[in-house]
């Protein structure tokens, strides 16, 4: 027998920016660039042009990586001690689709998500 208070089957995924304290600055194919004010003030750009994904924090590389063969898609960083004097840890996770576009890019800090950009 079904449950008729079972949740109903996977929605579809509506498609924009859901972020409270985050501004989009720039984005197109593997890059963001993104001006946060919560929970700190910092921006983070993303880049993963030419065969290497990058993670910058106000300029700081955080985490690079070359991807001969394959882009990562979970990163995992700190906030620099001039941003954030804990170090705070932080997550970005990126879901690409066929011909490495990038179709869903969220970031979380310190475990909670502060920006999730679906495409």
């Amino acid at each position: 027998m079904l449950n008729p208070f079972a949740p109903s089957s996977i929605l579809p995924e509506e498609q924009g920016v859901f972020a409270d304290g985050a501004i989009l600055l720039r984005k197109y194919f593997l890059h963001r660039e993104i001006d946060f004010t919560k929970p700190c003030p910092f921006r983070l750009v993303y880049d993963g042009w030419w065969f290497r994904q990058v993670v910058m924090i106000d300029d700081h590389p955080v985490w690079r990586e070359i991807t001969w063969v394959r882009f990562r898609d979970r990163i995992d960083f700190r906030l620099p001690a001039d941003v954030d004097p804990q170090q705070t840890p932080g997550r970005i996770e990126i879901r690409f689709v066929r011909g490495i576009h990038i179709r869903r890019f969220t970031v979380t800090l310190g475990g909670l998500t502060i920006y999730d950009e679906i495409v």
